[in-house]
């Protein structure tokens, strides 16, 4: 990609998204979250609200931090307020002068809202065409369910992954992660899309519809298990919370003598350590124990010993020793606890606001992290209305007898508020094709059309979802991808098998798209064309520790020494900071530590804590680490700077705490697992066993309530006394669950989904991940796609959950063989002559098989 030059205007760094404006219409979670996290990256980010929201009265300024308040102060940060009525004609009026100097507008309304307001994709266009527009929904724009209501417990369980997180008993409750994945990726997922159509848009000029359906990214989310129960037929159900995706043994947690929890991870290279820690060296050469098979065989035995083990001494005696022996583990921390723990300290993870009112507290700092750079001063939620006037004489050069009057027919909503309102940008983020021309060469090498062709990634990860899967995501997303492999040796090629062996499924579930360079970074040679690549890439996104990249001549010092310009996205367990920086961490220590497991699984103090079934922890940091890259590209285009990213999975779980922060830190809340609650409290929420054994779950807040009772036949409940309001329900929750449950086992889990959906009421049978892809959404939206290539045709993969109007669905190109483009890469991108190419090979500086594929992977670089 060219860049405007490097000698171009350097003072002090400006915010990734300076100059981007955006126009938040979101309610709830997946809006919210997204939409503040653009505002986190310097976005101007304008909420606009209805009319009425701006006459509630602020509370007191010492009053706690009630739970509901929560969402405003977690999801509502770095914004400015206005409130305005898009059902008036002079209302939408002025929205469509704010979206004539605006970036992007996103919502999260159901399908069709837009169409009837009047604010769609197709009409905004007309008036803007560099409006980028941003839909979340439940089920998309399209397709039987698309009108159906959504909430995150009924995603989870359609997607698959509440059947593969719990205790493990048979027959035990599913249990859905206590965080809001389904609302929070869906979030992450569309702040990507968005950033990739920036991207697109300083090229073309023009912008587009990006739509996310929050089932799609479930679905999505369960990346390296889709190939395996297609390919390799695993039943993951049901999942047990001691034996990691990788098939990691043994994993999880374990109780100490003082009853609290240690979650650990020793993979194979840490079992002898492991064994030594646990005072029992005997266990690393136990021929039930002595590799990782053989453990897997006898995990039952071995957890079983292990119990006993960890229950002689305290968690904290227990800790000391796998710290000092560098092996992965986490102590299973509430919400308060891990805000509390030195590595969140150190890395500026609990941030402090108070509002223009006085009102007072804390919140989630930002996971991402550019190296050199202040973190951004946050600010802290407005109050509803708190900047219509100001907004209107800025974006509409409305006068003050304007305003009034607008305020005084109902139109607008204006709150007056003391104190000086931090200032924002007013210019609009502007691009240019021809300062952006995208490179033909790299665009040639790219394995799929889309926004990013043109940009250069050079991967450097273990194959792990904190790497892998996020630079699979821009791959997608149309960029040219470049594992950087260790050497391989010759033998013979790969052949097709089924089932597809479990770990070759594990690797085509996080590397379509891509290409393939194996080389040796141990030689001179090797690092010296890894330096001649990084000299024409845009970007470097590495998984592992600041140590190795700097033994391989990678780190980021180095890199941009060579190509100033040069993004480099770090995604590491615990960061490059804190007292833990460098520290291995595995998702189940990472899921311990951030809190997650502490409000997931059954509300009983002796049920061993539950960790997501899908590897959150690896896939929050990929998520977080393509938004900041496409974020730094959106600067650089601007500027010429390149970034460090450095994003860390702990930083990442506790952002996605998100609304439980400032309760739990501010006023002392304490969360444990609610399986029969929504997060906002909505009851009745969770899983209830149907006629047939099967779990049906309800997520019904206080729209669904009456429709509900009618439909379970129990029209009396809407008067009962004890169930009236939101707050009788939770106050009678007992009682109310056990109706329910007395009502939904009385007819099969599939007959009432049936009925739930047809009523549009929020209501889902929990599905495995095989029965997950036959949602009748599935098809309709590409969300299973599988390869024309000899293995790929024996396995499927979850499709891409972005949806971008300027690209329909593309196929997907097959995962690489090892060192299968290496000859290409160096002659395209390099230039360098076949002669040399080959003189490089018989030195064993790089290598690319004799004949055929090979997937057999000593090991990445």
């Amino acid at each position: 990609m060219q860049v405007p030059s490097a000698n171009a205007n350097r003072q002090a760094p400006e915010l990734p998204l300076h100059g981007l404006r955006v126009l938040d219409l979101s309610t709830v979670v997946a809006g919210p979250y997204g939409a503040e996290m653009f505002g986190e990256l310097g976005a101007d980010v304008i909420r606009i609200e209805p009319v009425g929201a701006s006459a509630s009265p602020a509370p007191a300024a010492n009053a706690p931090i009630s739970e509901s308040e929560g969402f405003l102060w977690a999801l509502q940060k770095n914004k400015r307020a206005i409130c305005m009525d898009l059902k008036h004609p002079e209302g939408l009026a002025l929205f469509m002068d704010l979206v004539r100097q605006s970036d992007v507008v996103w919502d999260n309304f159901r399908p069709g809202v837009t169409e009837r307001l009047g604010i769609d994709y197709a009409k905004l266009k007309a008036i803007n065409p560099r409006i980028i527009t941003c839909a979340i929904s439940g089920y998309g724009s399209e397709g039987p369910w698309s009108r159906v209501g959504a909430y995150d417990i009924t995603v989870q369980a359609l997607s698959g992954v509440m059947s593969i997180t719990g205790s493990g008993e048979p027959g035990s409750e599913p249990a859905r992660w206590g965080v809001p994945i389904g609302d929070i990726a869906g979030a992450l997922y569309g702040v990507i899309g968005v950033l990739a159509a920036v991207e697109e848009r300083s090229r073309t000029g023009v912008g587009q519809n990006v739509e996310i359906a929050l089932l799609d990214v479930q679905l999505a989310l369960n990346c390296y298990r889709v190939p395996q129960v297609f390919g390799t037929n695993i039943d993951f159900a049901p999942a047990s919370p001691r034996k990691g995706g990788a098939g990691t043994v043994p994993y999880g947690p374990f109780r100490c003598g003082d009853g609290k929890w240690v979650s650990i991870g020793p993979s194979s290279n840490f079992w002898g350590a492991f064994c030594q820690v646990m005072g029992h060296p005997e266990l690393e050469k136990d021929p039930r124990f002595a590799t990782i098979g053989d453990r897997q065989k006898n995990q039952p035995a071995l957890d079983a010993l292990l119990e006993t083990i960890f229950l002689e001494r305290p968690s904290a005696e227990w800790e000391a020793g796998l710290f000092a022996a560098q092996i992965p583990f986490g102590p299973v921390l509430d919400i308060a606890g891990a805000f509390a723990h030195p590595q969140a300290a150190a890395r500026g993870m609990r941030v402090d606001l108070q509002n223009n009112a006085g009102r007072r507290a804390p919140v989630a700092g930002t996971p991402l992290r550019f190296e050199g750079e202040a973190t951004r001063a946050q600010h802290p939620p407005a109050l509803s209305g708190t900047d219509t006037a100001a907004v209107l004489k800025e974006l509409a050069a409305l006068d003050d007898a304007r305003i009034g009057d607008l305020a005084a027919k109902g139109i607008i909503g204006a709150r007056q508020v003391a104190g000086q309102r931090p200032s924002r940008t007013a210019n609009q983020a502007q691009g240019s094709a021809a300062t952006n021309t995208v490179s033909a060469l790299v665009a040639g090498l790219a394995r799929r059309p889309g926004p990013l062709n043109g940009v250069l990634v050079l991967e450097m990860c273990g194959d792990e979802p904190a790497g892998t899967m996020g630079t699979q995501m821009l791959a997608d997303l149309g960029a040219t991808v470049i594992k950087l492999e260790r050497i391989g040796k010759d033998g013979a090629p790969t052949q097709p098998v089924s089932p597809v062996p479990e770990p070759l499924a594990y690797y085509w579930g996080m590397n379509r798209n891509k290409l393939s360079l194996s080389l040796d970074l141990k030689s001179d040679a090797g690092r010296q064309l890894l330096h001649q690549l990084a000299a024409k890439a845009d970007v470097i996104y590495d998984n592992f520790r600041p140590e190795v990249m700097k033994r391989m001549g990678a780190d980021p010092a180095t890199l941009k020494g060579i190509n100033p310009a040069l993004i480099c996205c770090s995604v590491t367990g615990f960061g490059r900071s804190g007292p833990l920086a460098g520290f291995p961490a595995y998702d189940a220590t990472i899921q311990a530590m951030g809190g997650g497991m502490s409000i997931t699984g059954l509300a009983d103090p002796a049920a061993i804590p539950v960790r997501c079934g899908n590897p959150i922890g690896g896939i929050a940091g990929a998520l977080y680490g393509v938004a900041g890259t496409l974020a730094a590209l959106a600067r650089r285009r601007r500027t010429a700077q390149g970034a460090a990213l450095d994003v860390a999975l702990f930083d990442a779980q506790l952002a996605m705490n998100a609304y439980r922060v400032p309760p739990a830190l501010g006023a002392g809340k304490q969360y444990g697992p609610e399986p029969h609650r929504g997060g906002s409290g909505a009851l009745p929420y969770g899983p209830f066993k149907a006629r047939c054994g099967r779990w049906f779950v309800l997520g019904i807040t206080s729209q669904f309530w009456d429709k509900a009772c009618k439909l379970m036949g129990k029209p009396e409940w809407i008067k009962d006394p004890r169930f009236l309001t939101e707050a009788d329900r939770q106050q009678h929750e007992p009682a109310l669950n056990e109706a329910v449950g007395a009502v939904i086992v009385t007819r099969d889990a599939d007959d009432w989904e049936k009925d739930f959906i047809a009523a549009g009421i929020p209501g889902a049978t929990v599905k495995s991940i095989k029965e997950a892809f036959d949602h009748p959404h599935v098809a309709l939206r590409h969300m299973l796609v599988g390869f024309d290539h000899p293995i790929g045709s024996q396995l499927k993969v979850a499709g891409d959950p972005m949806k971008l109007s300027a690209h329909p669905h593309q196929p997907f190109a097959p995962a690489p063989g090892l060192g299968e483009h290496t000859p290409l890469v160096l002659a395209q991108l390099l230039d360098m002559p076949q002669q040399d190419i080959a003189r490089l090979r018989a030195a064993g500086a790089v290598w690319w098989p004799a004949e055929g594929r090979s997937y057999a992977r000593p090991s990445v670089v």
